[in-house]
């Protein structure tokens, strides 16, 4: 729903006097949130009752994740636009009482349903979470189904340790009308931005695509105008890259696009549908941007209104007390930390600010890191 109302306030603003309608319409993904998506027949739990809907004339726009998408038949005409794309990281979120568990020795459970997110954050989160009392890190994922706020309930009422969301989603519930269920569940909660190269989201993960059937002339003109180029070019780099390894939601690797300003290439690992590990970068040779401990002082300024950053592990020693919002440069750096039992929240990646910085100040992270 967060989705279809920033198509429609789109649609209306780039069309005046234009009328637009929201009809809801529940997909086998919605209804069935019993079983794993893994175990479904067929392709398209979250799109198929919509695109049937649309063409059967009964709409003249459908609007869905574009990850929720398959590539076979959807990209073969021009008959979609990607409208938008929100923050492309997973995050893991958790209850407080995880550090009572971490201190103890006793396993962390993690709900997700993604096997690409048991493959590769179940690793990462294994590193990343703060080793106390000298405990080494005891993790376990768990199946989970429902959509934001259910599966927030579900950790509010204890049934999970810690789960994994994207953030796009966070930051629309966030930014939207009716977003007080969803602050009231992520309070007393912590989190941790998952880094895009130890942990690539699906293709396409926070990008809104939107379609109409290949008759309906109006609509598609509209589409046009509304399609955002450069972002239409990264999603399908990412596709295009993930064809060459699998597709489904049983995929175990993840792509994502990266754009510094100063270096543009496409990157994804994991396991391919042959369950063989890899990694690739499309185009090689990237050039990185410069690290942080080049900040300009502007960008330093940025940075301490809303984190604490650390360049290395003697910079913590420096501070009488463990920041709340830490930061690193580097995701090794964020492994160091943790064994010395500070929870860092996310990494720059050693691209530098304009890398992340939309990220911490979306509603998402700005809501747990508000200094008043």
């Amino acid at each position: 729903m967060a989705q279809a109302d920033i198509f429609k306030q789109r649609l209306t603003s780039a069309h005046e006097g234009i009328q637009v309608e929201i009809v809801v319409k529940e997909t086998e993904g919605d209804i069935n949130q019993i079983q794993p998506l893994t175990e479904l027949e067929g392709k398209d739990f979250f799109t198929k009752d919509i695109q049937d809907y649309l063409m059967s004339g009964q709409a003249d726009f459908a609007v869905h994740s574009l990850k929720d998408v398959s590539g076979e038949n959807f990209f073969k005409d021009n008959t979609y636009a990607i409208i938008e794309r929100d923050d492309v990281h997973d995050v893991a979120i958790f209850n407080e009482a995880v550090l009572d568990k971490l201190g103890d020795g006793k396993t962390v459970m993690i709900g997700t349903s993604s096997p690409r997110r048991v493959e590769m954050a179940m690793e990462f989160l294994g590193k990343a979470l703060p080793m106390i009392n000298e405990h080494h890190i005891k993790i376990e994922a768990s199946m989970i189904r429902g959509n934001v706020d259910t599966r927030l309930r579900k950790l509010e009422g204890g049934e999970y340790d810690g789960i994994i969301l994207a953030c796009a989603g966070l930051n629309r519930l966030l930014r939207s009308s009716s977003n007080q269920e969803v602050e009231s569940l992520l309070r007393n909660k912590r989190l941790m931005i998952l880094p895009l190269m130890e942990c690539p989201p699906a293709p396409g993960q926070g990008a809104i695509v939107a379609e109409t059937s290949p008759g309906n002339e109006e609509a598609l003109r509209i589409l046009r105008s509304l399609n955002d180029d450069a972002l239409a070019k990264a999603v399908n780099e990412e596709r295009k890259l993930a064809h060459k390894y699998g597709s489904g939601c049983h995929q175990k690797f993840g792509v994502v696009h990266i754009d510094t300003g100063n270096t543009s290439f496409t990157y994804a690992a994991g396991k391919d549908r042959n369950n063989k590990p890899f990694s690739e970068t499309m185009p090689a040779g990237i050039a990185l941007r410069k690290s942080e401990t080049e900040l300009s002082q502007k960008e330093s300024d940025l940075i301490d209104k809303h984190i604490s950053l650390f360049t290395s592990v003697e910079s913590i020693a420096k501070r009488k007390e463990q920041s709340e919002h830490a930061w690193v440069s580097k995701t090794d750096l964020w492994f160091d930390l943790a064994q010395q039992g500070v929870w860092v929240q996310g990494s720059f990646e050693g691209f530098g600010w304009t890398f992340i910085e939309e990220t911490i100040k979306s509603p998402l992270v700005a809501k747990f890191n508000s200094k008043g």
